[in-house]
């Protein structure tokens, strides 16, 4: 790579952040002198994916280059949807990926998670400069919409997209995509659905179809959005997103066998990410085929053997197969060997859970419940991600302990309220256990009704005035539901309400905050947050 000069755009280039990803140690000084030629004087360069990650932790970076082809068994493009996916990158990073393999061009587009560019190499340092030039003038360009993106401020998002449109600069279609994007979580699927179908009617882009189809389906326009789907694979069979589209469509319909055929069928296309994996391993298990579930998980974990992309999950989910096959001596190996390196609380849960599960399977019931209590004594209940909650409920089945295991069900169920993964889940598990369709289905739903109608009881007393009850209620409620939005965001409002009334108490404020801080990170949009605020704002 010969020497260039420095980069013409003015972007105080001098300080930003610039970490560079790449095993050949040739490649990594000829980008360390490059970067530094153009101006760049604050970088990080590290050869494998695990000491990016542990860069990463103490570090924010404007632009990250990523060569493909780490050679540790996870690829770039797989490392940066873990990043994005994980939210370890703000939307403003630059990521340019680096390869020499002519067929990156087919990965990029088949993925819906892109890098900013890519550079094949060989390259000039004329060449990669230019390219640089122009992702930082859109780094900038884009800064203000991007912090907002990173906030989850999809209201700021809006309107910040809609000053930038009515230019219609060249950026004029990155903007309607973003902003479509942003209409979709706050609920807006027929605006969506009505910019989608503008952006279509200019040239036909993959990601507005399939955004169109996803925006037909929150309005329940379920058929119409399986055929744009459909179409979408019949005329790219390399986008990669609207398989995954259609697979979940099917399945939320309960059709889990037509789902795991279009999952299959996009991993003949393209392996995938580990996300596509734990998508079609835990389908396969609850459709009743272990076989496919180890198959497509034991390929994925050998591959990423030694990758920071593996969850305790994923091992979790093949001894779940291996154990639905009999193979329970197999099935603890497999677990043993993940107890070895996932050492975290949730991880032990998880492993615990199903090392419990295998032992029972094996006949071995008191090494089971050993294994059972370590999992039921480690982490807050209240705290646990619903997939951990729901495994430990699996492994209380399996023990005989159904009142435990149904408790456990109705929290996952009650904790997130509007999910209707969780609710997929919770009913694969109860069929699992033995329970039919119809007791499945009306442990739910009493679960469900149970907290609306603990929900409605705390309103209506602060309606009525009793403000003490209904904050005693709802609060107690939000701190054993912390991830149900409507209970929280309710507990924050009447605690807002009685301070108005009643005057301002420190302690009462503190938890108030406390609440609305949680509300806000699961509905940043919602108009009960301006109620709050309303109400805080009269107190002296």
């Amino acid at each position: 790579m010969r020497k260039g000069k420095d980069l013409g755009f003015n972007s105080d280039i001098a300080e930003k952040w610039v970490l560079v990803i790449d095993d050949l140690e040739g490649m990594r000084s000829q980008l360390r002198m490059s970067l530094s030629s153009a101006g760049f004087a604050k970088l990080h360069v590290v050869s494998s994916i695990k000491d990016a990650l542990e860069r990463m932790t103490s570090n924010r970076y404007d632009v990250i280059l990523c060569d493909y082809a780490l050679g540790d068994g996870t690829d770039g493009q797989q490392f940066l949807e873990y990043l994005r996916t994980n939210d370890l990158i703000t939307r403003n990073t630059i990521f340019v990926m680096i390869t020499a393999e002519q067929g990156y061009k087919k990965v990029v587009a088949a993925s819906e998670c892109a890098p900013d560019d890519y550079v094949l190499k060989p390259f000039t340092a004329a060449e990669f400069n230019t390219r640089l030039e122009k992702l930082l003038e859109r780094q900038e360009y884009f800064s203000v919409i991007d912090k907002a993106t990173d906030t989850k401020n999809w209201g700021r998002v809006i309107v910040e997209c809609d000053k930038k449109l009515e230019y219609k600069d060249k950026y004029f279609v990155d903007l309607c995509k973003i902003k479509c994007s942003a209409l979709m979580r706050v609920n807006r699927a027929q605006d969506a659905a009505n910019l989608y179908t503008e952006i279509l009617q200019m040239r036909p882009i993959g990601w507005a179809k399939l955004g169109l189809a996803r925006a037909l389906l929150q309005l329940n326009k379920t058929d119409e959005a399986k055929k744009l789907a459909q179409e979408i694979m019949a005329e790219s069979p390399q986008f990669m997103a609207a398989y995954d589209f259609l697979g979940k469509i099917l399945a939320s319909s309960g059709d889990k066998h037509a789902a795991l055929d279009v999952l299959q069928k996009a991993r003949e296309v393209s392996p995938g990410t580990m996300s596509r994996v734990r998508e079609l391993s835990n389908l396969a298990v609850s459709a009743g085929k272990p076989e496919m579930a180890e198959e497509v998980m034991s390929q994925a974990l050998q591959k990423h053997k030694y990758s920071p992309v593996r969850q305790a999950n994923d091992y979790a989910v093949l001894s779940k197969a291996l154990v639905n096959q009999g193979k329970t001596t197999e099935a603890l190996t497999v677990v043993t060997d993940a107890q070895k390196t996932f050492k975290d609380d949730h991880s032990v849960i998880v492993l615990s859970a199903i090392e419990s599960v295998t032992h029972k399977a094996a006949g071995n019931s008191e090494k089971a419940a050993t294994a059972l209590a370590k999992a039921m004594s480690f982490g807050d209940l209240n705290k646990l991600p619903a997939s951990t909650v729901i495994s430990l409920a699996d492994a209380c089945f399996a023990s005989g302990k159904e009142a435990d295991a149904t408790n456990l069900l109705r929290h996952a169920i009650q904790n997130n309220q509007d999910d209707a993964a969780i609710r997929s889940r919770v009913h694969d598990v109860l069929i699992f256990a033995g329970k039919d369709p119809d007791e499945a289905n009306e442990i739910i739903e009493t679960s469900t009704r149970e907290v609306i109608q603990l929900n409605n009881d705390g309103v209506r007393k602060a309606e009525a005035g009793q403000l003490e009850e209904a904050i005693e209620l709802l609060c107690k409620a939000a701190d054993r539901l912390p991830n149900n939005s409507q209970i929280v965001g309710n507990a924050a409002l009447v605690i807002a309400l009685d301070l108005v009334r009643n005057g301002n108490n420190p302690d009462k404020l503190r938890r108030c905050m406390y609440y609305r801080e949680g509300f806000i990170k699961k509905a940043p949009n919602h108009p009960k947050i301006a109620q709050i605020d309303a109400q805080l704002k009269q107190l002296k």
